[in-house]
């Protein structure tokens, strides 16, 4: 019975993994896009911490894009670089 619920946990524990990683290269890239927008933004006011942790989101996601990049077989995307214009193409 115990072998029985182990396997159960074990199942649900890598279905939970495969859910949180369907996201694609491209995805990821966007997310660390934003990011770095939104550090730029905080920045700007004064928000240094705020700045700090989106800086630490930007990179993060962007190392999350190098990797599936590759994984899917696609050019890697570059770092995204402070004073981006907004990803959303609207006024900041």
């Amino acid at each position: 019975m115990n072998t029985r619920k182990l396997g159960t946990a074990t199942l649900l524990a890598a279905l939970t993994l495969m859910v949180g990683c369907a996201t694609t290269s491209e995805e990821s890239q966007r997310a660390a896009i934003n990011h770095q927008y939104k550090s730029d933004q905080a920045g700007a006011n004064g928000r240094f911490g705020v700045a700090a942790d989106e800086q630490g989101k930007a990179a993060d996601a962007h190392h999350d894009a190098v990797k599936k990049a590759i994984e899917e077989g696609k050019a890697i995307p570059p770092q995204p670089q402070p004073g981006a214009p907004n990803p959303d193409g609207g006024t900041p």
